[in-house]
C-alpha cells in the first residue's frame, strides 16, 4: 500500500456568504489536480481521504474523482462526520461531478457517532490528521482548518498549501 493524502481548507462559499451556488476561486481545481497527480506519480500516493463539508472539500473531491478515471488504481475514501453526509453521486453529460458517489468506501470515525455536527467535524479532522501522509490545503483565512493543518505539520504530515499560490 502506498501513501495517503487528504484535503482540508476553508469553506470559501461560507466566507462569501453564498446561500445558493458555489464559487471556486480561479485556477484552484487546476492546482489541486496538479498536486494530486504529482503525489500519485512522485510520492507513491494511492489513497485519498475526501470530505464534502465546504466549498474547498467539494472541489477537491470533484478533482480526485476525475483523476481516478486516469489513474484507476487510486482509492478514494469519503471521511464523514455524520451518516447524513453520504450523498448520491454521478457524472453529468459534460463529465462534471454533480453528486458524489464515486468513492471506493467511506470512513466514519468512531467518535463521530455522538455529538453535535460541529464537534463531529472536529473528530473527523483529528482522524484525518492522524491517518494521512499529505494534506493538500486551501487556507485563505485562519480558521479551524488552518489550525488543523498546523497541528498536522507538528505531527510530521506534509501540508501543501494552495492559498496565495493560485495564478
Amino acid at each position: 500500500m502506498g501513501k495517503i493524502c487528504a484535503f482540508l481548507g476553508n469553506n470559501y462559499d461560507k466566507f462569501l456568504n453564498l446561500k445558493i451556488g458555489h464559487n471556486t476561486p480561479p485556477n484552484l481545481k487546476a492546482r489541486i489536480r496538479e498536486e494530486v497527480i504529482n503525489l500519485i506519480e512522485h510520492e507513491d500516493v494511492d489513497t485519498f481521504l475526501v470530505g464534502e463539508i465546504g466549498g474547498y472539500e467539494k472541489d477537491a473531491y470533484d478533482v480526485v474523482l476525475a483523476v481516478q478515471r486516469e489513474y484507476p488504481k487510486i482509492q478514494i475514501y469519503l471521511v464523514i462526520s455524520k451518516m447524513s453526509d453520504l450523498h448520491k453521486t454521478g457524472f453529468s453529460e459534460e463529465d462534471e461531478v454533480i453528486r458524489r458517489w464515486g468513492f471506493d468506501d467511506f470512513i466514519f470515525p468512531l467518535k463521530c457517532e455522538f455529538g453535535s455536527k460541529r464537534l463531529c467535524i472536529v473528530y473527523r479532522n483529528r482522524y484525518i490528521i492522524e491517518n494521512t501522509d499529505f494534506i493538500i490545503a486551501y487556507n485563505e483565512y485562519k480558521g479551524k482548518a488552518y489550525n488543523f493543518c498546523k497541528a498536522a505539520k507538528g505531527k510530521g504530515v506534509k501540508v501543501i498549501e494552495l492559498a496565495g499560490n493560485i495564478a
